[in-house]
């Protein structure tokens, strides 16, 4: 599968659509889980079963190298910043904030992956990337929007260090997928942020004995495994190979994705301006990183012969330290 993966740009944009549908429902499944577990529970939880899980299948692997201190200290970083903050901060938006409103604010999460591409290693970007963003943050003002007021509560603002949080997650993947296997970077980075979590985050409010129905433990531990250890592994062997600004674009059907599952599992409706908000977004976010010619995804046969050749060259490299 791996090699496919290396050679097929098709497999590999399919490879994060499955990430981006998994990913959107989950929103469905946190607006579930948080009526039965704290948010820092189920992110804990969540965690030990993840770092078992990628134990078990990369134990091999990552036994054959070992981190170098300067290895460590970006390993702490990543694991920090695209685990522990962003998986406390998703999970304790969804007390707060309706699933689809976060899912809507987290579709930003393209324009501000370009925004750091830019300022961090000078990213060209045009005036029609700059417009079309500005329009998806006016759609991102009518979601958050609440009786002709605009009412930025903690939910809102959990959602945005989410999202925050995963750019910057985003971006030091790709920049540094030449020195790190996906395996490696998952591996670790779960590890360290289960153990910052521990650390750092209220601990306290963990009960590994709260009652809870086994059918919500089991919702809990599976789609742990699958959207943080199976996804994660995926999203970071495919950005390596296409680029965090152009892997983000796909990002914008999460939406849709739990608008779609809100509807099914939660008989939730969309409300008019929360429809037109999510319009605006899409639209601005598409269209922003289209428009930016240096990091404009071209899809199917209209994909440059030069990206497909560097793409069928690359490989997986071994960690070095």
């Amino acid at each position: 599968m791996k090699h496919i993966l290396m050679r097929k740009p098709m497999f590999i944009y399919m490879g994060l659509l499955f990430c981006v549908i998994c990913w959107g429902s989950n929103f469905i499944f946190g607006a579930i889980l948080v009526n039965y577990f704290r948010p820092m529970e189920i992110a804990f939880i969540r965690l030990l079963f993840i770092n078992l899980f990628l134990f078990i299948i990369l134990f091999k692997g990552v036994a054959s190298h070992q981190p170098h201190k300067r290895a460590v200290i970006f390993l702490m970083m990543i694991g920090f910043i695209g685990v522990t903050l962003n998986h406390w901060s998703f999970y304790a938006s969804l007390t707060k904030a309706d699933p689809v409103t976060a899912a809507l604010i987290l579709a930003t999460a393209p324009i501000f992956t370009a925004f750091i591409n830019y300022l961090l290693f000078k990213e060209a970007k045009n005036i029609f990337f700059w417009a079309w963003s500005m329009l998806s943050f006016a759609g991102v003002t009518l979601v958050i929007m609440k009786k002709n007021s605009i009412e930025i509560g903690a939910g809102e603002g959990y959602i945005f260090l989410t999202m925050l949080s995963f750019s910057v997650f985003m971006v030091m993947v790709e920049r540094y997928a030449n020195s790190f296997s996906s395996g490696i970077i998952t591996f670790y980075s779960s590890f360290f942020g289960m153990v910052f979590m521990t650390v750092a985050l209220p601990f306290s409010d963990v009960s590994l004995t709260r009652t809870a129905p086994a059918g919500m433990w089991l919702l809990l531990i599976v789609t742990g495994i699958i959207m943080h250890g199976i996804c994660p592994l995926i999203w970071n062997h495919c950005i390596s190979r296409v680029g965090s600004t152009n892997a983000s674009l796909l990002l914008n059907m999460e939406p849709f994705i739990a608008m779609i599952a809100g509807y099914l599992i939660l008989k939730e409706t969309v409300s008019s301006i929360q429809f037109i908000g999510s319009l605006l977004i899409i639209t601005g976010v598409a269209m922003a990183i289209q428009s930016n010619k240096r990091n404009a995804l071209v899809a199917g046969d209209g994909m440059s012969k030069e990206f497909l050749s560097n793409l069928g060259k690359k490989r997986d490299k071994p960690l070095k330290l």
